[in-house]
C-alpha cells in the first residue's frame, strides 16, 4: 500500500567526505533492482546528510512489480536489514555498517495508496469527475511532474497535489512511464485496462491529519517509523476518499429521487434532499453545487445525510447504460484491513 518514501539522515562530515570519494560524487545512479531508487549527499546547515528516495515495493517484496501487494504493517527488523543491503550495493559495506538503521531515518515524504478493478470503468471515471475530485487528479496526462516514474514526481517541491487524492488509469500510467517499474511494460497495458490507481502524495508540510493522529498516540513526528504506522497510512487514506469522492452509490437522478422518496420516511429531511438532488443535478456536480451553496456548513450537513442513505449525490449520466455504480469504498475499506489487521 506504500509506494515509497523520500528520508533524510545527518551524518558527520568525515562519514559524508568518505562516502563523496567513494561514489565519486555526491550522488550515483544506483542498481537496477536496488529499492533505493536516488542517492545523494547535501551540506546545509554546517552538516552532511544523506538523501533517499525508497521504493517500498522492492524493499518488502525484493522484486520490480506494477502491482500494490497488501502486508501488515511493516517488520522493521526484516527491512533494517534489507535497507542496509541496498546500501552495501552503493557505498560499500564498510560505510554502510555506518549508517543508522532505516527506523530511525527522518521522513520527508511518503507516497502511498491502491489499485481498484472498476467493472463500469468509464462510468465511474466520468461520476468521479462530478464528485469534489479535482479534474486534474483524474487525468493522468495533467500530472506532468511524474517524468521519470513515480520517485521524481513523489517529492518535487510543488505542493500542488500534496495530501490530495489522485486516481489515474492504471494502464495509461504504464504506457505513459508514470509507474516506477525498471523492465518492460508494453504487455501490461491490457492486462490492466479496467484499474485504477489511487494514490496520494504527502511531505511533511502536507501531513496536518496523519500528524494529529500520531500526536494521539504519543508517536515521534519525524521518524520514519512512525508515518509507516499502519493506522495512521489507512485513516489518513480513507479521509482523503471521503473528503473528495465520499460514500454512497451513484445513481441517475430519476432513480436517486425514487430511493429519497421511498426510504427516507421524515418529511422535512426527505425535502432537504430532495432540494440537495435538484441543485447537484443543475449545477452538474457536487463541487459546482457546493460551491454555490450560500452555507458551506449546511451543505456539507445535507450532504453527508443523504450518503448515510445510500447515495452518493455525483449522479450518472440520464443516457447512461446502467443504473447504478457500487461506490467502490467498501472495497477500499477492505483492503486496507487486510494492511491494518
Amino acid at each position: 500500500m506504500i509506494f515509497g518514501f523520500s528520508i533524510l539522515k545527518h551524518i558527520s562530515d568525515d562519514l559524508g567526505l568518505r562516502i563523496i570519494d567513494t561514489i565519486k560524487g555526491t550522488s550515483r545512479d544506483t542498481p537496477v533492482n536496488n529499492a533505493i531508487r536516488n542517492f545523494s549527499i547535501n551540506h546545509f546547515t554546517n552538516s552532511y546528510s544523506i538523501w533517499l528516495t525508497v521504493n517500498a515495493g522492492v524493499l518488502v517484496g525484493g522484486k520490480e512489480t506494477v502491482d500494490i501487494e497488501f502486508i501488515n504493517e511493516p517488520d522493521f527488523a526484516v527491512l533494517d536489514e534489507k535497507f542496509k543491503e541496498c546500501l552495501v550495493e552503493i557505498i560499500g559495506k564498510d560505510y554502510a555498517e555506518k549508517i543508522p538503521p532505516l527506523r530511525e531515518w527522518g521522513l520527508w515524504a511518503m507516497r502511498y495508496g491502491m489499485d481498484i478493478k472498476l467493472e463500469h470503468f468509464d462510468e465511474t471515471m466520468r461520476v468521479f469527475a462530478r464528485t469534489d475530485m479535482p479534474v486534474q487528479h483524474l487525468n493522468p496526462q495533467n500530472a506532468i511532474d511524474i517524468v521519470n516514474g513515480v520517485p521524481a514526481y513523489m517529492f518535487r517541491e510543488t505542493g500542488k497535489k500534496d495530501g490530495k487524492l489522485e486516481i489515474y488509469p492504471k494502464s495509461e500510467l504504464i504506457k505513459l512511464g508514470y509507474i516506477d517499474y525498471r523492465g518492460e511494460t508494453e504487455h501490461l497495458v491490457d492486462k490492466n485496462n479496467n484499474i485504477v490507481r489511487l494514490a496520494m502524495n504527502h511531505n511533511r508540510r502536507h501531513m496536518g491529519y496523519a500528524k494529529r493522529f500520531l500526536t494521539k498516540f504519543e508517536m515521534d513526528l519525524w521518524r520514519l517509523d512512525s508515518f509507516l504506522n499502519a493506522i495512521a497510512v489507512t485513516n489518513t487514506f480513507r479521509k482523503a476518499y471521503l473528503d473528495t469522492i465520499g460514500n454512497g452509490d451513484f445513481y441517475k437522478y430519476e432513480n436517486a429521487l425514487k430511493i429519497i422518496e421511498k426510504e427516507v420516511s421524515n418529511f422535512q429531511n426527505r425535502k432537504i434532499l430532495i432540494e440537495l438532488l435538484n441543485n447537484i443535478n443543475e449545477k452538474g456536480s457536487v463541487a459546482k453545487a457546493r460551491e454555490s451553496a450560500a452555507d458551506k456548513t449546511k451543505f456539507k450537513i445535507e450532504l453527508k445525510l443523504m450518503r448515510e442513505a445510500g447515495i452518493n449525490g455525483a449522479l450518472l449520466e440520464s443516457d447512461a447504460k446502467i443504473e447504478r455504480i457500487q461506490n467502490p469504498f467498501d472495497e477500499i475499506c477492505q483492503k486496507c484491513q487486510i494492511y491494518s489487521p
